[in-house]
């Protein structure tokens, strides 16, 4: 039996080695059946021709040899690997020794005309069939496991429709570069990530993300491999290729999580290169402890090569990589990309969730809360007439109000002779009248506002909302009120996180005010808010935080180096961090409890699957070596082989039930349980 752990193109196309093991199973199984006739047929009083009963002995020998030679032919890849390992021995080490002490047996006892009833070449045959049995049930394993993987490269068009000289050219994707542009027509899956420069559409990124909503873009979003436009043409900039796309990257990080050596794999490593050795000087043992108990060769022979057969330290392996394989790509089904094996683990052991604000909590960028209009200047007006004076602004506060009056389908008003004057605000003329927008000290030098207006505008202020006061012709307009708007499920998705028992903290470098505002929204008291620190501070403050146990950052690009220095970086949103362990690629702050919960799923197998890999490596070999002959109770090499072939297929199909693990419940209010047995 392999270890399991991919390597070359196998790790590529998980299912790519399928049906060559298949082949070389099924032909292995034809040949057994006669095999099985002849070798075991006459203890059971089946008829044999008669050039093959006992009075023909050798003869029955040699044609089960004729039988076996073929079967050790089509598996040598056993023995190959076994003699390359022989000094540091492993899996195929102990398949090779039972195999071939099987197989030399049988054809000494063959050829010296001393043939007993038992040649053991069945057993050889059975040994090395079963083993491309359990090699067979790994790699269908590993590519139900990444299936959805995939699907998703392989989603990716081999050509792209490319812009050059204002001519359409659809070119391999081989030869697409960054910067190039290229035309995405309504139903066409995007070739490469980039950003929109022309068009408005809807984009299905349920493929990557897991999201089932489709996504707006417009000019300037990002657009990823993969996704499939379900509107208009779009024209965009090619900004990530080939390997470097999102999708791309995200099928990598998977495949290598699941094949990375974790902390159990490791140990396991470790016991094999004591546990192999000791298997073989084990079985060695029992050869010589059974022949000077007066036992026939044949029978100590027997005894020592199912000790060999049953014995496989991949087994306790395969206890953690099968489970690590199946949560990282149930994390990645559900937009959660667990960058290392390691991160995939102690995600689930966390004590504290530290949340960075910006883009995390909140949207990350400003947006109107509220409008206050005058008797003269209804609200609608004044959203259109701020509109248009800060349309020739790249204040981001600025940009609010623009986004807020495209989403209320309100017209500009035409502004001209626009002003605009650094840290205080700007100024104008609509229609001959002259109007202001920009702090209450500018406004009140500009006309004089009304107390229901300042009061208003301190209220927005002591709530943590910036105010945007306006005037026209000498007189005060209104003001709006522009914030970093909390996104609608942060709250539920705090909750979900202490709900995990997990303690969840706010830092940020925002004001007191901000940060109280925020906090109240997601029901967060005061001593779980640290606000107004410095980049070193907010580090120091993690660090602090750490020394109650490990600790998780979550956050996006602001949040860089705290990501760092956590014990768990989490990342939100599809842009690579490299500082993130996890990224949470639908930048949703509830796939972070979604994570936590897949880790502990995860965890809870490795301690079953270990447990019974456990039990099953010190109780099996001892049934081998014949500790239960006084009882007339024995374990046949055959009888060997088929127990851990059971044992294995047991492992990965109770696994497997992991890939239909659901990481959010519909109660958010208890994590759910593994699958039952």
């Amino acid at each position: 039996m392999q270890n399991f752990e991919p390597t070359g193109a196998a790790a590529a196309m998980p299912g790519s080695a399928v049906p060559q093991i298949k082949r070389r199973l099924v032909i292995s199984a034809c040949l057994l059946i006669p095999l099985f006739y002849l070798g075991l047929g006459a203890a059971f009083g089946l008829p044999l021709p008669p050039f093959l009963t006992s009075d023909n002995a050798m003869w029955c020998g040699i044609v089960q040899l004729v039988l076996t030679v073929p079967v050790c032919w089509l598996n040598r890849s056993y023995f190959i690997n076994g003699c390359k390992s022989i000094r540091a021995p492993g899996p195929d080490t102990l398949v090779a020794l039972s195999s071939g002490a099987a197989l030399v047996y049988g054809m000494i006892a063959i050829f010296t005309q001393d043939a007993p009833q038992e040649l053991f070449l069945p057993s050889a045959a059975v040994i090395l069939t079963f083993a491309a049995a359990c090699q067979l049930l790994e790699v269908r394993f590993k590519a139900q496991a990444m299936a959805p993987l995939h699907s998703l490269a392989e989603r990716i068009p081999e050509t792209a429709c490319v812009l050059r000289s204002r001519q359409q050219y659809t070119v391999p994707l081989n030869e697409v570069a960054v910067g190039d542009i290229f035309l995405i027509r309504p139903g066409d899956v995007m070739p490469v990530d980039g950003v929109v420069i022309e068009g408005e559409t809807t984009v299905d990124e349920s493929a990557l993300t897991g999201a089932a909503a489709p996504v707006a873009k417009h000019k300037g979003s990002t657009v990823y491999a993969a996704t499939t436009n379900q509107g208009g043409a779009l024209i965009c900039r090619a900004t990530r290729i080939g390997p470097d796309s999102t999708a791309a990257q995200l099928v990598h990080t998977v495949q290598t999580t699941a094949a990375a050596k974790v902390p159990l794999s490791s140990l396991a490593d470790k016991v094999r290169s004591v546990f192999v050795p000791a298997v073989i000087g084990i079985a060695c043992v029992v050869l010589i402890i059974w022949l000077l108990l007066g036992q026939s060769f044949a029978f100590a022979l027997t005894r020592a090569v199912s000790v060999l057969a049953v014995s496989s330290p991949c087994v306790l392996a395969l206890a953690a990589s099968a489970a690590i394989m199946s949560g990282a790509s149930v994390g990645a089904k559900h937009g959660i990309v667990f960058k290392t094996a390691a991160s995939l683990q102690s995600i689930g052991t966390l004590h504290t969730a530290v949340l960075d604000k910006a883009g995390t909590i909140t949207n990350g960028e400003p947006e109107v809360v509220t409008i206050v209009g005058t008797r003269s200047v209804p609200a609608k007006f004044l959203l259109g007439m701020a509109a248009g004076l800060e349309s020739q602004s790249q204040d981001p506060l600025a940009r609010a109000v623009m986004r807020k009056a495209a989403a209320e389908n309100i017209k500009l008003s035409a502004v001209k002779d626009v002003t605009i004057l650094d840290g205080q605000g700007l100024t104008g003329k609509m229609a001959g009248k002259v109007m202001a927008g920009g702090s209450a000290e500018f406004i009140a030098a500009q006309c004089e506002l009304t107390p229901d207006l300042q009061q208003a505008g301190e209220q927005l202020a002591a709530d943590g909302i910036a105010p945007l006061y306006f005037s026209l012709d000498g007189h005060a307009a209104g003001l709006i009120g522009v914030a970093d708007a909390v996104k609608p499920a942060s709250k539920a998705a705090l909750d979900a996180l202490k709900a995990l028992g997990l303690d969840v903290i706010l830092l940020t470098g925002d004001s007191r005010t901000n940060a109280d505002r925020v906090a109240a929204q997601v029901g967060l008291d005061d001593a779980h808010v640290v606000s107004g620190l410095a980049p070193a501070e907010l580090e120091a403050e993690l660090r602090r935080l750490q020394t109650n146990g490990p600790a998780a950052m979550i956050g996006s690009t602001s949040a860089a180096a705290a990501l760092a220095c956590a014990d768990v970086g989490i990342g939100m949103g599809a842009e690579p961090l490299p500082a993130a362990d996890v990224m949470l690629l639908r930048d949703d702050l509830a796939d972070a409890a979604a994570a936590v919960r897949i880790s502990r799923a995860v965890d809870a197998r490795i301690a079953q699957n270990t447990l019974m890999a456990l039990v099953y490596s010190a109780l099996l070999p001892l049934l081998a070596a014949g500790v239960l002959y006084p009882l007339n109770f024995v374990l046949h090499p055959i009888d060997s082989v088929i127990l851990m072939t059971l044992f294995v297929a047991w492992l990965l199909s109770g696994t497997a039930r992991l890939n239909s693990f659901d990481p959010k419940p519909a109660s958010q209010s208890e994590p759910q349980k593994e699958p039952a047995e």
